[in-house]
């Protein structure tokens, strides 16, 4: 994520043109982000259980199925995995759906 963010920001667009080079600089934030993610969730209170393996499954399955496939296409120009590209996405949405449904089910119990 850093490399292709950096790579984003300082020479793509050389190379892949202005679309193809804001497509890596999109992949790299969202992975950025669910790497971060990934961090907080590893030190989560251990409540969240099997709700923590899930929540991580969906962000690094989300991260790279996203990331991956938009990489590709910037780069490649290949169209081969566009449909991957929102499933990732949904990926990732389900990972936060899950930690905003335990968060909402705990503060509903302690409230």
């Amino acid at each position: 994520g850093v490399a292709f963010g950096a790579w984003g920001a300082h020479g793509a667009v050389n190379r892949i043109g202005p679309e193809a080079t804001e497509w890596v600089k999109t992949g790299a934030d969202y992975q950025l982000w669910h790497a971060a993610a990934l961090l907080a969730l590893a030190v989560a209170p251990v409540t969240l259980g099997a709700l923590r393996s899930w929540v991580g499954l969906c962000f690094c399955l989300g991260a790279l199925l996203f990331s991956g496939s938009v990489y590709l296409l910037a780069i490649l120009g290949w169209h081969g995995l566009v449909f991957v590209t929102p499933l990732g996405g949904m990926l990732m949405l389900l990972g936060w759906l899950i930690l905003f449904g335990y968060g909402l089910r705990e503060w509903w119990k302690h409230r």
